[in-house]
């Protein structure tokens, strides 16, 4: 297909300690990101075109395909950690519908993977969606409609060397969908349909459903790390008191609420990115409406949670002094590339467009502490 390629994006390059930062906008108008690879390539919505697009800093914006949710069709882009290959939905012309697919970056071109064999059927116009893809590339997850109960969705992935695994519900009548992988693929994490969308661990094909410490019903899981040991999703609060994300081991079948920020937490607080070993969680906190209106967050584990300004003051970066940080989407597997939404204070919420930001590799200097980030701000006016 036609790639239709824009040079977009502010850079602003900043010395931190010895190490060099960048800070990219892209532009509102251009579609929100969904996932970073460990190179610094982006994958989003653009919804004024309907398709996916990739970002990096050397290339510019490109239209890649796919299909963007909505009007019944579901999905998002995902890369894998190499940026070689982007998982997400896509129409098939041959079959008439919109099916789970993995997109190669080389060759520029979509495989799709059809129904499910066997108890695969159509809803609408879709067979499937695609909602995540391991970091190896090779393995893609979502969801598939099946002639189960009255259009029941299956938690799904594939292997394009072995193929299809059903993870199937747990009741009939009750459906799941899986929203992202391990690197290898091992570990798959999404929700589970019954006591609302519960979150849910496929665990080399075994079902471990997610409840808080306290016994309740944990919500749904957005990422997992590489090593497939965490798991990072949605908490929700009350309307009085902040909600709180969380961060599950699956060896040990172990809960841990991540807290909300000190100022400004709301009551839905979202890990939506986690690095490649589980210690870096980064999302947002929000209140009643989209994530758009929310603050983004960073929780680093033996240090708690910042927002994501205390967390670039804590790590000697700049930034755009009247930029707001609305919410993290995508993190690299080392944690130094993040991207997200945000929008220029002065411009306010219609402006909301993707943000990128490589933060440089640790240069020896200390973590600094929350009482110490009002003296140290590096925002740049």
């Amino acid at each position: 297909m036609n790639k239709h390629t824009w040079t977009i994006g502010l850079a602003i390059a900043t010395i931190a300690g010895t190490a060099h930062a960048q800070f990219y906008r892209l532009g509102a108008g251009n579609g929100l990101s969904n996932s970073i690879s460990d190179n610094g390539i982006v994958v989003g919505d653009n919804d004024a075109s309907g398709q996916y697009y990739m970002w990096s800093a050397s290339n510019g914006l490109s239209l890649i395909g796919g299909a963007v949710a909505g009007n019944g069709i579901g999905g998002q882009p995902t890369i894998s950690n190499d940026g070689l290959y982007v998982g997400g939905t896509n129409f098939s012309a041959a079959n008439g519908w919109y099916e789970m697919a993995r997109y190669d970056v080389n060759a520029g071109a979509w495989t799709g993977i059809g129904a499910l064999p066997g108890i695969g059927t159509q809803i609408d116009a879709s067979v499937g969606s695609g909602w995540g893809i391991s970091g190896n590339g090779q393995n893609i997850a979502g969801l598939a409609w099946t002639t189960q109960g009255t259009a029941d969705a299956h938690a799904v992935s594939y292997n394009f060397n072995s193929g299809w695994t059903d993870h199937g519900t747990n009741a009939v009548g009750n459906s799941s969908r899986a929203n992202a992988l391990s690197y290898d693929g091992s570990v798959v994490a999404g929700w589970q349909d019954g006591s609302g969308r519960q979150g849910s661990v496929w665990n080399n094909g075994v079902q471990q459903l997610i409840f808080t410490d306290t016994g309740g019903i944990a919500q749904e899981a957005f990422a997992v790390s590489d090593n497939g040991q965490y798991v990072t999703g949605l908490g929700l609060g009350s309307f009085f008191a902040a909600g709180n994300a969380y961060r599950y081991n699956v060896s040990t079948d172990t809960y841990e609420a991540l807290d909300n920020l000190a100022v400004g937490g709301e009551s839905r607080m979202a890990g939506a990115a986690i690095n490649g070993d589980g210690t870096l969680i980064a999302g947002g906190t929000w209140g009643l409406g989209p994530a758009t209106f929310g603050t983004a967050f960073v929780w680093e584990e033996g240090v708690g949670t910042l927002s994501m300004t205390d967390y670039l003051d804590s790590q000697g970066v700049d930034y755009e002094e009247d930029f707001h940080f609305s919410f993290v989407s995508g993190m690299s597997s080392d944690g130094q590339w993040m991207t997200g939404w945000g929008y220029n204070i002065a411009d306010g919420l219609g402006s909301t467009e993707t943000w990128v930001i490589q933060v440089p590799a640790p240069s020896g200097l200390a973590f600094l502490s929350l009482g110490a980030l009002t003296a140290t701000r590096r925002r740049r006016s």
